[in-house]
């Protein structure tokens, strides 16, 4: 009797099944777990950049770049260097400032941004949701905080 080395074709279709099935839940998951990430980077780098703006008002005692002014001081440009979003700085006053982070639609976050003030209060708008909500969506299917 002669044995037989292979596999069978319908052995194969079904192992090119299981890996499809695993491939399409792995994927969106994967790519779900990409932006969490990115959106971390992101947040990280704003939290920091506003640490840096209190900073400047203790030593300059206004938020603006020169007294008057109402430029915004230039102190975190490389701070978003390495993230997936551009940064703003507006509304420069004596007393307010907005930073704002825009998603790079060139790295995947086309639809996502972030934003915080002086005071503290937290802005964020992303593809899933239409209006801005009062805090930061740090997931790409959250729609609330």
């Amino acid at each position: 009797m002669k044995h037989e080395r292979g596999m069978t074709l319908l052995e194969l279709m079904i192992v090119v099944a299981i890996v499809g099935i695993l491939a399409a839940v792995a994927i969106p998951s994967y790519t779900d777990h990409i932006i969490r990430g990115k959106i971390a980077q992101g947040t990280e780098a704003l939290s920091e950049a506003k640490v840096r703006m209190e900073q400047y008002f203790n030593t300059a005692r206004t938020y603006e770049a020169t007294m008057g002014n109402a430029t915004c001081p230039d102190i975190f440009t490389g701070l978003f260097a390495d993230t997936a979003f551009s940064v703003a700085l507006t509304n420069c006053s004596q007393t307010s400032f907005t930073i704002t982070a825009t998603g790079l639609s060139a790295k995947g976050m086309d639809g996502y941004s972030y934003a915080i003030n002086q005071a503290g209060e937290k802005s964020s708008k992303t593809p899933s949701v239409g209006a801005s909500q009062s805090c930061w969506l740090m997931a790409k299917g959250v729609t609330s905080c």
